[in-house]
């Protein structure tokens, strides 16, 4: 009895936890930083104001944890979706193409992630965001040079390597996400992976 009630009590803080990322996430990349309150996100997550500083001390520690474990997601699934045998130039567009989808589709954590690394929030809440960024690129250096290894790709410098993937792909999809027209479509995304795949398998220029 005592057991199944304190994993109630775990899944109930849970709960509340996933409410306010997801009500911080909406309202974070809608209204940035600086002119969001912890007010509105807890108005937002429907938890009592006292139930959101319990869980995140501070806003710059509940932005830092929104942008962290977006990112975390991120990686996550796809880590999931490159679990495969395909030759590795086929893999390489895999890793493009999931990256970009889910850019796109966590459009609320790329808007936050992309545009807000540099608007004066905290030294420790930069600190975290700083480093899941570097475990992304980290994630995508370890990809490169599997493709290095193997000779499918030329030897140079994985880590600027990596930054110029990250960086290519952090431009378009937050240039789409900008867009006038909306809500990226199919079309939108399928646009954005030719494009990327092109410039850094076969380059831009003919001959």
């Amino acid at each position: 009895m005592v057991i199944r009630l304190i994993n109630k009590t775990r899944l109930e803080h849970m709960t509340k936890q996933q409410s306010i990322l997801e009500a911080a996430k909406k309202i974070f990349s809608e209204k940035g930083y600086h002119q969001t309150t912890m007010d509105e996100i807890a108005l937002s997550a429907q938890v009592a104001k006292g139930t959101l500083y319990y869980n995140y001390a501070s806003k710059s520690k509940l932005f830092a944890a929104t942008v962290t474990e977006g990112m975390e997601e991120i990686m996550a699934n796809i880590s999931r979706e490159l679990e495969s045998e395909l030759p590795f130039i086929e893999h390489f567009r895999l890793l493009l193409s999931c990256t970009i989808r889910l850019y796109l589709q966590h459009s609320e954590v790329t808007r936050i992630y992309v545009n807000e690394l540099s608007s004066g929030i905290d030294n420790d809440a930069l600190t975290e965001i700083k480093n899941v960024r570097k475990k992304f690129i980290g994630f995508i250096k370890e990809t490169l040079a599997t493709g290095q290894e193997r000779g499918y790709l030329k030897p140079l410098n994985r880590d600027l390597s990596a930054l110029a993937l990250v960086g290519i792909v952090d431009a378009l999809c937050n240039d789409r996400l900008d867009s006038p027209t909306g809500s990226p479509d199919d079309q939108a995304a399928d646009d954005i992976i030719d494009t990327v795949f092109t410039i850094l398998a076969t380059g831009m220029v003919n001959g």
